[in-house]
């Protein structure tokens, strides 16, 4: 991801693969430089970020 981000710059987006399943493993690719994940876990996953904000 780190490589990829590199290569294309800031201005164009990059897409982390499927298989993300966990808060840790969604935070991890963000700051590797994607801009969007590919999940299917997306509400499991959304939840428990919204738990350790304290959101809910």
């Amino acid at each position: 991801m780190r490589l990829l981000r590199r290569l294309v710059g800031p201005k164009m987006g990059v897409k982390a693969p499927g298989g993300i399943r966990t808060p840790d493993e969604a935070l991890a690719t963000i700051d590797a430089g994607a801009d969007r994940l590919g999940t299917s876990s997306t509400g499991p996953v959304l939840d428990e970020l919204r738990r350790r904000r304290g959101e809910v």
